[in-house]
């Protein structure tokens, strides 16, 4: 539905006026509502993350604080759930998966008068409204489990009954306790954090393996059967596919530079098979100042290559300390 702009003042005024009305009857300080209800397709709903507060290493039963801050980078104001104001009411909501509920849901605590958890897959913003450009805290106390662990949680912020906004997720890990692990072993189960919850079940010493799907444009990180990774790709052109089937890493080189022209650069090189085919990270040429670099970039989710799989820098830095020679890699259309 498409409002007009004299519409759009009438009911700005008339949601400022209830709301003012509202607080002067209870008595208390009037809270500030108006906005421009701007037209449809000028809506803009973006965050940027700019910290997370939280303690690395709590004991098994503790009470813990977490605080987030996101800054506002959208165009329309964010409003919390103890607003009396008509507007998107801004939370962060649980993710990975998606609208999952929190291991470190607390909905109350002994000595702490409010959680903030407004369920168990949403905390609430703690100021009433945050404008563009301002940044907003996300508060909640939690109580850590009565066993040791390493935890990962992952939020997103989410405006009720509008939209996720994608590309500002929140993550952190936590040592909970003492698991009796050697700080190598828990570094590396770190960094195959793929979804919120424990970490413990990860099988460091599993099977690696790499699925990479043609139809999809992703690859897969496996540790037997679990994902640890996703990444998006880009294989093969229609004149020039990757092909299809099971093969292995045979070849690891930190640089390796095409031999015919134009000479591609391919950093963190992976060769998978015969006739130079492997995973790399984004090409580049040595003369053109970048520009061929950038348009691999945005070729991500595009199969233009010429048979390779090219994988975002860090993506292929990450990978490239993954693997090992003789890693599986299957490739299915």
């Amino acid at each position: 539905m498409k409002y007009s702009k004299s519409l759009s003042v009438v009911l700005v005024l008339f949601v400022s006026l209830f709301a003012s009305s509202v607080a002067f009857a209870e008595g208390v300080d009037q809270e500030v509502c108006g906005f421009e209800l701007l037209e449809e397709g000028e809506v803009a709903h973006d965050a940027e993350v700019v910290a997370v507060r939280r303690q690395l290493r709590v004991e098994v039963g503790d009470t813990f604080r977490v605080k987030v801050f996101l800054k506002n980078t959208g165009n329309m104001p964010w409003f919390s759930d103890e607003s009396s104001c008509a507007g998107p009411r801004m939370y962060l909501g649980t993710d990975k998966e998606r609208d999952r509920d929190s291991v470190f849901y607390s909905p109350e605590l002994e000595g702490i008068d409010d959680t903030n958890w407004i369920g168990a897959n949403r905390i609430g913003m703690d100021q009433l409204r945050i404008e563009p450009g301002e940044i907003a805290s996300f508060t909640f106390w939690s109580q850590a489990p009565d066993e040791p662990d390493v935890v990962v949680e992952y939020f997103a912020p989410v405006l009720s009954g509008v939209q996720w906004i994608e590309g500002a997720e929140v993550s952190f890990e936590m040592l909970i306790g003492d698991t009796g692990e050697n700080p190598v072993d828990t570094r590396k189960r770190l960094s195959y954090a793929f979804e919120s919850g424990s970490l413990m079940d990860i099988n460091l010493d599993g099977e690696k393996s790499i699925l990479v799907d043609l139809s999809e444009q992703v690859m897969y990180v496996k540790l037997d059967d679990d994902v640890i990774r996703s990444f998006r790709v880009s294989t093969g052109a229609a004149k020039t596919p990757t092909p299809a089937g099971t093969t292995s890493i045979t070849l690891k080189q930190e640089v390796r530079v095409g031999n015919a022209a134009p000479h591609y650069i391919m950093p963190y090189f992976q060769m998978f098979r015969a006739g130079g085919y492997g995973l790399h990270s984004l090409p580049s040429l040595g003369n053109d100042g970048g520009v061929f670099w950038t348009e691999a970039v945005a070729h991500l989710g595009t199969p233009v290559s010429h048979g390779c799989i090219r994988i975002a820098d860090d993506n292929a830095v990450w990978l490239f300390g993954f693997t090992e020679i003789g890693t599986p890699l299957t490739v299915q259309s």
